[in-house]
This record gives structure tokens, sequence and C-alpha cells, in this order.
């Protein structure tokens, strides 16, 4: 078999292994103002057209500290080649209504002390004590594809991982302790929701998410085709007895 038909297989074979394996960590708590200036994990969006800053550093999805006090909008962040967009609502009654999602800033962000904030919801204009996941509000994070969640990375309201004893939240609906890094098991989809509530509910702001984007089925076909070819191609090259 002629060596370029060799390259193109393993070229094939090598094209679809990775989706299999890729892990990619969304951390929203990093995010610094520093000079007038954010730095960190930022939305993919241009600044004053998918996002504005508020609340003195922090990142908003709609321009809430402007005229008009805007609710809703949304957060959109493209993390190796996979992308999440954060959405807010906040309930009255039976209701739910869109409200602004929050990534709030901390210059002392340091991953190796849990140190920083992440997204919240912020639906209370002019009360910037309201800026994360508190009593009827919900944030929902969708992404392009299905992915894997394989864990979550949780702050307090003080930026750092302080909760009330057995403090707990929601995941799609599932009550979970509190804490800085929690892994649910076998949760797969493209939505899924963290909202104040539980056995204990407390308040948070969601630091961060680990996922692994599941295949569709075409990268499924295409690895068994390039797994099929490089073993055709290896019989070929089997000396004649």
């Amino acid at each position: 078999m002629k060596l370029r038909n060799i390259l193109a297989a393993s070229a094939l074979f090598a094209a679809t292994v990775p989706a299999f394996a890729a892990v990619t960590v969304f951390d929203f708590s990093n995010l610094e103002y520093v000079g007038g200036h954010n730095t960190g994990l930022l939305p993919s969006e241009a600044l004053n057209s998918g996002y504005w800053g508020c609340t003195g550093g922090d990142i908003c999805s709609s321009n809430i500290d402007g005229h008009g006090h805007n609710l809703g909008g949304n957060l959109v962040y493209t993390v190796g080649g996979v992308s999440a967009t954060a959405t807010a609502q906040y309930q009255t009654g039976n209701h739910w209504h869109d409200a602004t999602v929050v990534q709030d800033h901390e210059n002392g962000y340091s991953a190796a002390h849990k140190i920083g904030a992440g997204l919240g919801v912020y639906h209370v204009v002019g009360d910037n004590s309201d800026d994360n996941i508190t009593s009827h509000e919900k944030l929902t994070l969708t992404f392009a594809g299905p992915v894997t969640l394989s864990s979550v990375m949780l702050r307090s309201d003080g930026h750092d991982t302080s909760w009330d004893r057995n403090a707990t939240f929601l995941l799609n609906g599932t009550s979970y302790k509190l804490a800085d890094t929690i892994s649910p098991a076998a949760l797969t989809g493209s939505v899924f929701t963290f909202q104040f509530g539980g056995a204990k509910p407390d308040q948070f702001y969601l630091g961060g998410v680990t996922v692994s984007a599941v295949p569709e089925p075409s990268s499924y076909a295409m690895l068994l085709a390039g797994v099929g070819l490089l073993g055709f191609m290896a019989r070929r090259r089997k000396p004649q007895a």
C-alpha cells in the first residue's frame, strides 16, 4: 500500500480521537480588574456589544447601570473550541423573568487558595449586593453541543468557600451540598441550571465548570472508518506466505 494512503488513514484516525478525550475548564472566577481593564476569562464578544462593564469592574450581560436599567442578555464564553452561553432568571410567583448575568471580579483571585467569585444573577437594580445567586434566582449554562459535566466549582458570597454547615443549591433540580468543588455523577446534556435551593439553601457564585464534549454520531462513524481502514491496510501489507 502506498505511503500517502497510509498517512491519509493515520490522519483520519488522529483527527477523530481528540474529540473523545478533550477536557475543557471554564474558570469563571478568574476575573480581575486592574488599570481600568479586565483580565482573565472574558466573554468571547466585544465590550459594549455582547457585554458591559458594571458595578466597578464586574461584567454584566446587559447595560443594567445605564439609562433604562436593562435586564437580560447573555454572556458567551469559548474555551478550547467549546462554547457556553450563560443566561439568568428570577422568579415572582409562578413566573420566571429575564435577569442579568454578572461575572463578579476579585483582584485577589487565586485558584490555589480558592479565592474568587464567578457568575451570578443581578435583578435588583442599584443593589450590587445582589450579584450572586440568591433566593428565587437561577443561572443557566447552555452549550453549543452535548457535554458531560464532570465537576462544578463554587464560591461563596465572600469570594471564598465559607457557607453554613450543610448548605445546599440545586443543579438541574437536584439538591447538592455547597462545596468548593463537586463532582456530579454522569451529567450529560447541553443545558445545566444552577439555582438557589435544596434542603438548606444558601447563596453562591458559579466559580467554574469542567466539561468534556460528547462526540456526534458522525464522529463515531469517522473513528470506526479510520480504525477499519488502518486494519485493512495492515492486512494488505502482511507478507504473503
